[in-house]
């Protein structure tokens, strides 16, 4: 049995800046950033934009990702997360663009910021400060200031809460302060069951982690939970320092699930499910799981969650995936915190 989960001495040995910690309070940021919400005054320009960009990187962009799978069957128009400092050339006076940089330093969400501004659109920024909240007061675009965490990645919840109060200012939707309150107290609740002092045994975030060790994860899960998988794997990334791959169903099903015989190397199947589904989806997944099983003779394991908002029904499992790559990243003997080859791409 891994042990190390179930040391807080040796945790704390490992976790020198406190990642785990942060991932425990993911509830208390979403309170604390809604608890700051900005008294910002509503626009009535919402049913006139024609489209509407969601502008990040990294974390940022996860924000952005999660933001739209939440709000999608809400908002009128066309909307995109872009990753690219290249806008598309539909970018122009008819455009919402959500800029979201929690350094407020992001070089591509900068250019991509100055360029939008030189089109014509229509802006709004969030983030901690940095350049972005300099050049937004500069502009005369409106700040929405988001609350430090440890690192960019740990701060999804507060930037979620600001980019939704941002659309709400805008006319886009209806104020979402009740369904964040709700989808809080859901996180809360999960918390308390796969927290650090939950003992391995009893903690299946803990037993996920040992699963996962020497493995490589493959995420699979619905289009309309996509940002959960890119998170997950953008965790895994950061946090435990290890690769892994997402793709989505049913499409996975029509190509990829080929792949699964006859590998030389130890994959990890991984499906990401809610309580929402349809008829059609209950048959899908359950069909790609007895197929995967049949071709690796490798059950996938499931990460299934109940929530009573749209929203828990997205962010329980981030938090849940969140908890598994941290506790990885001390199985691996690591720091979860520290990403110096990050660094090191934006130096060069």
């Amino acid at each position: 049995m891994p042990t190390v989960l179930d040391n807080q001495k040796a945790i704390s040995l490992r976790d020198t800046k406190d990642m785990l910690g942060a991932v425990e309070r993911f509830p208390e940021f979403i309170s604390n950033q809604l608890s700051a919400r900005p008294p910002i005054r509503k626009s009535s320009r919402g049913s006139v934009f024609r489209n509407i960009v969601f502008m990040g990187m990294g974390g940022s962009a996860s924000a952005g990702d999660l933001t739209l799978d939440w709000l999608n069957n809400k908002i009128s128009v066309p909307a995109i997360v872009h990753q690219d400092p290249a806008l598309p050339r539909f970018v122009g006076p008819d455009t919402l663009f959500v800029t979201l940089s929690y350094s407020g330093e992001t070089h591509e969400t900068l250019t991509a910021f100055r360029e939008a501004r030189k089109r014509g659109s229509n802006l709004v920024a969030v983030g901690t400060g940095g350049k972005l909240q300099k050049l937004s007061g500069e502009m005369g675009v409106p700040f929405l200031a988001v609350r430090p965490a440890p690192a960019p990645r740990a701060a999804l919840g507060q930037m979620v809460v600001a980019t939704a109060f941002a659309l709400h200012r805008y006319g886009i939707i209806q104020d979402p302060k009740t369904e964040i309150e709700l989808a809080t107290r859901e996180l809360g609740r999960l918390r308390n069951r796969i927290q650090r002092t939950v003992p391995f045994a009893e903690n299946p975030a803990k037993r996920l982690a040992a699963a996962l060790k020497d493995h490589l994860p493959v995420i699979y899960t619905s289009q309309r939970m996509a940002s959960v998988a890119r998170r997950f794997k953008n965790q895994l990334a950061e946090n435990s320092k290890m690769v892994a791959k997402y793709a989505l169903l049913p499409e996975g099903g029509h190509n990829e699930v080929e792949a699964w015989s006859n590998q030389p190397f130890p994959l990890a199947p991984i499906l990401i499910r809610d309580y929402s589904e349809s008829e059609f989806e209950q048959t899908m997944f359950q069909s790609f799981r007895s197929t995967i099983t049949k071709a690796s003779r490798t059950t996938p394991a499931q990460v299934r969650l109940n929530a009573r908002t749209h929203l828990g029904g997205l962010l329980l499992p981030v938090l849940y995936s969140d908890f598994v790559s941290v506790y990885l990243a001390f199985l691996k003997g690591l720091d979860p915190t520290d990403t110096p080859w990050i660094r090191l791409f934006r130096k060069e």
